[in-house]
This record gives structure tokens, C-alpha cells and sequence, in this order.
């Protein structure tokens, strides 16, 4: 694998072209009205980690590669952070002498977990956007703005693109 790694990313609507200029792209299809989206870099090199924007909310997971293994990231804006963990939970600094986690590893863990759920707090107190409505022409009988028909099939379920 060298170098290079998966990464997934979870952020606001609004910051999509953010991530994009990264190399990280929609996983799935998106409703167009959700505010929070997923995307993925399937070859995000070094875990992007140093490129990754510090003023934006976002939680992201990267797979390890060929020089580094596994990690989360969370950023609340203002503070950003990185941990070393996997899908089953948190590398932990072990002291053997005690045979216990040393106290700056639960620390560290505890500031992740505590910044992650300010980012969710955040994300669901954002508002859904409705999806727009075609204005149909009462002469064509065309969307003005998408120029859908009216009689169209497939008018009934999907909102304007415009």
C-alpha cells in the first residue's frame, strides 16, 4: 500500500469544496438537503493529516499506511486534534511499572471524545435545507429555472437543480 490510505471524512454541506481541493470526494449519492455529508480520499497520502484545515468542523478517520497506522481527527473550528486509533477504539499509552494507562493518554482521549461531541452538537443544529421547487411557466409549462416539463415523470420527485 506505500504511502497512501483511505480516508473518510465527515463535515458540513458548505465546506464540501473545502475537502474537495484535498482529493476527497461524495461516498454515496446525498440527499441535496442534508447539511452534513460524508466524503472519502481513497488515496489520501500520509492521511492528509498535515493538510487538513484547522477553522472548520469536521471528524475524520484515516486507514494507516505503508509508514503509519490508524488515526481519528476532530476539529471544532477552533481547536484541531489527532489520535492514534482504529475502528475498535484508541491506541492507550501504557505505563508498565503501574500496569495502568498513563494519565496523559486518558487525558488526550478524553479531549478528543469531549471536542467529537461538540462537532456533533453542531452538526445536528444544523438547519436541513428544503428542496427547491420548480416554478412552472403557465405558457410552456416548462420550470423556469430547470426546464423540466410539467407533464414530466419524474417532476413529482425530484426538486429543482437550480
Amino acid at each position: 500500500m506505500g504511502d497512501r490510505c483511505y480516508m473518510s471524512v465527515t463535515c458540513r454541506r458548505q465546506d464540501k469544496e473545502r475537502f474537495e481541493e484535498l482529493g476527497f470526494h461524495l461516498e454515496f449519492d446525498e440527499d441535496p438537503s442534508a447539511p452534513v455529508i460524508e466524503m472519502i480520499d481513497e488515496e489520501a497520502n500520509y492521511g492528509q493529516v498535515g493538510n487538513m484545515p484547522d477553522n472548520i468542523p469536521f471528524i475524520a478517520w484515516l486507514g494507516g499506511g505503508g509508514n503509519y497506522g490508524d488515526g481519528k481527527i476532530v476539529c471544532d473550528g477552533c481547536e484541531y486534534m489527532y489520535l492514534a486509533a482504529n475502528n475498535d477504539g484508541f491506541m492507550v499509552d501504557w505505563n508498565y511499572r503501574f500496569g495502568l494507562p498513563t494519565l496523559k493518554s486518558i487525558l488526550q482521549i478524553r479531549r478528543y471524545l469531549k471536542m467529537k461531541r461538540r462537532v456533533n452538537r453542531m452538526f445536528k443544529a444544523l438547519p436541513e435545507e428544503k428542496p427547491k421547487e420548480h416554478l412552472f411557466s403557465p405558457h410552456t409549462h416548462c420550470c423556469v429555472k430547470c426546464g423540466i416539463h410539467a407533464e414530466d415523470d419524474a417532476v413529482e420527485n425530484l426538486p429543482c437543480i437550480k
